[in-house]
């Protein structure tokens, strides 16, 4: 052996890295993130929960503030309807909150976001329809709406009554606004948690009660 070199000594059995231990930890953070994706654990429940109940009510005060704001600007008196139509061939139709037009504006500027006060519309939140609106005035100037003016959401899926998760956070949505099951002609927003739907109506004008349009009833 040539003088002042030395061979490595044989590797132990207990040196080197644990790699058993890390991969272990490696699987149970994959089952973790699937868990959570999934919404069926507990930190997944809460994080379903809470995206619906902050998604739903920021984009019910949005859209009303938007429908509202064109009423405000053309809807000079009482016998002038300012708000946009849902009308459809001269029948009430829900229509799409995305596409909905403010009359009185310039031709060309009338889309309610993209038009003469331009605001990003919200998308729907994960696992929901478009918002719709509707106008129960079927007569334009002069008429009014006698079942009320509403906007609402509902799931892509029915029967979603048994999803805590979702159920959990429309109601904590809701429960930010004056607000009941049932339409009592006086609420700003009605949900039934126990409804197959899971619809959320929010009111831009309310009817008296019993007199409401069948689209914006939960």
């Amino acid at each position: 052996m040539t003088p002042g070199l030395h061979p490595h000594p044989a590797l132990s059995s207990q040196s080197g890295i644990a790699i058993g231990p890390i991969l272990f930890v490696i699987a149970m953070l994959a089952v973790l993130a699937v868990a959570m994706q999934s919404g069926g654990g507990g930190f997944g429940q809460a994080s379903v929960t809470d995206r619906i109940s902050a998604d739903i009510s920021t984009q019910a005060n949005l859209i009303r503030a938007k429908i509202t704001e064109c009423n405000t600007v053309h809807g000079t008196d009482s016998n002038y309807d300012g708000y946009p139509s849902s009308l459809s061939g001269g029948t009430v139709t829900p229509t799409l909150v995305k596409n909905l037009t403010c009359n009185g504006d310039t031709a060309g500027q009338q889309n309610l976001w993209t038009g003469a006060r331009n605001t990003s519309y919200p998308p729907p939140t994960t696992g929901f329809s478009d918002w719709y609106y509707v106008n129960t005035n079927s007569a334009g100037l002069g008429g009014t709406a006698t079942g009320g003016r509403c906007i609402y959401i509902k799931p892509t899926s029915s029967g979603q009554q048994t999803n805590s998760g979702l159920v959990a956070g429309l109601t904590k949505a809701v429960s930010k606004f004056t607000h009941s099951t049932t339409n009592d002609g006086a609420s700003e927003i009605n949900y039934d948690p126990a409804s197959s739907s899971q619809k959320v109506v929010l009111w831009i004008t309310v009817p008296a009660q019993g007199s409401e349009d069948s689209n914006c009833v939960p």
